[in-house]
């Protein structure tokens, strides 16, 4: 059957003449070397599902679209492509900084973006992602995941060709676009929906679909819920009783990929964004791809190999791209398609600390936290565009002494400023995963509470940036909260996002908030100058190349300690005190290194006999060498 498939797959290759295209033997290495495995995943995740018939077809439209996508993929790229495969992994550089936007909200579209290139350097970003920039849903955008089109542009961004455009002027700056790919569902505006709606019965297996479906509108549910829901294919035709399956928001239609007919099309979409200049592409968790009726076999094995699939498919048309994920989790598979994930759990737990002035959680996690699988990397942000959700295990709370239902509310209380004596005011929103304990929207300054406290709020910030950007991970900045900016307080007034408070923690930034940055009095920028020099210090300290990180036990239940070691011998002991009072990390607990030792940021010499004093909410990188033990 595999011989029969890549004999298909080949004839539908070998119609397209590429005596004439640039890189065209690199392209052929790469299908000798990834082609079979790609035919041997899809047979192994189709085959047993539909016809000998049906899969042959399906393997030479993936024949088909492989090389026209190559094909149509621009010399540029094709160079970039080249270039990479002869690279390092950039996750694992200390020089590597990606920074996070909404291209209106940050700065008005494309256009604007592509006018703040030196801004962007002048910080050292060298990754940015764009929230998705694609046409989305008329009704319920969903901050753009609610993809109508991946072939057009949101129009008030600008056209699907300024973006390309964007791509390559970012990528000769030195900066590497990231753009979201939502594999799971699609808005009912798209027009793979529109065909089902109007009974092509190809398109209506898309989906999950029943002629009769259950009762109970997906659109009277909460934004929020999670879990399956049915909406009427045709919610305007009473007579139109289909309902289709609406698992992750009430207004977005779940793709059916037990169907082979969905890989195609939507790894058909996955490299046209591709194409468009993106270097990652976030593809969400496993979890959500495979979710069949009630009783399938194991949704997250399918859902991995889809995803390994599609990297396989990446690494033949366009080697230079990796997949992202949300789900930390992805980090530990060595089989998976996944290549970076983001750190949400570690950035739930930064912020647990600083509610409670308390380290213990976040470093039991350091010390119980596996190493990543060789070839991975982790992005740690402060904070993202969603919702602050407490996604940290039950059972690290539990080790701590902690109720995990009553913490997570206890954070929710504090963050929405429902708690007395809290330093923060934000909007709240229902946890989406269903746990007790409500998610809160903020930017960085509104979480620390700069509105109402704007000096020891700074100081917050920094202390959140300063663990996040050395805590084994490529540091991941939300633009505007390098220069302090507080939750847009007009939110609500915005059409459609009356319903949504996460629009309050993605204020627009404009020019005259840029320019703060050189006003070394203001809030913006003191933190803007804070951050930049924790960027600098990050790139110009070996010890940040890589991912490994030492837990190291400060004994002061405020001060959160962890080592990054280097090539050399030497670690970089990073301390950081959650306290709103001083704190002492004592000479005895110190004694494991060598007395002489360097702090980075101020490049003082310190003798660690003497111990380390960490101001309120402050933090200290420490160059230092291990004693050697007598059996060394």
């Amino acid at each position: 059957m595999l011989a029969d498939l890549l004999d298909v797959v080949r004839g539908r290759l070998g119609e397209v003449d590429l005596r004439q295209q640039a890189q065209r033997d690199e392209f052929q290495r790469r299908l000798d070397r990834h082609l079979r495995p790609l035919i041997s995943i899809v047979r192994d995740l189709y085959g047993g599902g539909v016809s000998p018939e049906e899969l042959r077809r399906v393997a030479g439209d993936l024949g088909s679209l492989i090389v026209h996508a190559w094909v149509t993929r621009s010399d540029y790229l094709r160079g970039v492509d080249s270039d990479r495969e002869n690279q390092a992994p950039w996750w694992n550089s200390r020089h590597a900084v990606v920074a996070a936007c909404y291209a209106d909200r940050w700065a008005g579209g494309f256009a604007g973006v592509r006018d703040r290139i030196p801004y962007l350097r002048e910080l050292g970003v060298t990754h940015l992602r764009l929230l998705p920039p694609f046409r989305a849903s008329d009704t319920h955008d969903d901050g753009g995941f609610s993809v109508a089109s991946y072939r057009e542009t949101n129009p008030n961004l600008g056209s699907i060709e300024e973006l390309a455009e964007l791509g390559q002027v970012l990528h000769e700056n030195g900066i590497s676009l990231m753009l979201d790919v939502v594999l799971s569902r699609n808005a009912p505006e798209h027009p793979w929906s529109l065909a089902a709606a109007r009974h092509n019965s190809f398109f209506e297996k898309f989906y999950w679909i029943q002629p009769d479906g259950p009762t109970g509108e997906a659109s009277q549910r909460s934004v929020w819920a999670q879990g399956p829901a049915w909406e009427r294919v045709v919610p305007d035709d009473p007579t139109d009783r289909r309902r289709v399956r609406t698992s992750e928001h009430a207004h977005q239609w779940d793709l059916d990929w037990t169907n082979p007919r969905v890989f195609v099309a939507m790894a058909g979409e996955m490299l046209h964004v591709a194409g468009l200049g993106a270097q990652v592409l976030r593809v969400g968790s496993p979890w959500h791809l495979w979710r069949p009726v009630e009783g399938a076999g194991d949704v997250l094995s399918r859902g991995r190999t889809v995803l390994r699939a599609l990297d396989v498919l990446l690494q033949i048309v366009a080697p230079s791209v990796v997949l992202e994920s949300n789900d930390p989790a992805e980090l530990q598979v060595p089989a998976g398609g996944v290549h970076v994930a983001d750190g949400l759990d570690r950035s739930a737990l930064i912020w647990s600390s600083i509610a409670t002035r308390d380290a213990t959680l976040l470093a039991e996690h350091i010390r119980r936290d596996k190493n990543l699988v060789r070839g991975k990397g982790r992005l740690q942000p402060v904070r993202n565009h969603d919702a602050l959700q407490w996604a940290f295990p039950d059972e690290l709370v539990v080790a701590a002494g902690l109720n995990p239902d009553a913490h997570r509310r206890f954070l929710g209380e504090f963050y929405s400023g429902r708690f007395e004596g809290s330093f923060a005011s934000n909007p709240a929103v229902p946890a989406r995963s269903g746990r007790v304990g409500a998610a809160v929207c903020g930017t960085s300054a509104s979480l620390a509470g700069v509105r109402n406290e704007p000096g020891p709020g700074a100081d917050r910030v920094i202390l959140a940036h300063a663990v996040a950007f050395s805590l084994g991970g490529v540091p991941e900045l939300w633009l505007g909260d390098e220069l302090g900016v507080l939750d847009d307080p007009l939110w609500s007034l915005e059409t459609g996002h009356d319903k949504d408070p996460r629009w309050a923690n993605r204020p627009r930034v404009d020019q005259a908030t840029i320019d703060s940055r050189h006003d070394l009095f203001s809030v913006s920028g003191r933190l803007y100058g804070s951050i930049r020099r924790l960027l600098e210090l990050r790139g110009a300290a070996p010890e940040f190349d890589g991912q490994a990180v030492i837990d190291f036990d400060t004994r002061n239940e405020p001060v959160l300690g962890y080592q990054r070691p280097g090539s050399d011998g030497s670690v970089l002991l990073c301390l950081a005190n959650f306290s709103d009072w001083t704190q002492y990390v004592t000479g005895e607990t110190l004694s494991g290194f060598q007395a002489r030792a360097l702090r980075l940021q101020d490049e003082a010499e310190l003798d660690l006999r003497d111990g380390v004093l960490l101001e309120a909410h402050g933090w200290a990188w420490i160059r230092c060498t291990p004693r050697r033990s007598l059996d060394d």
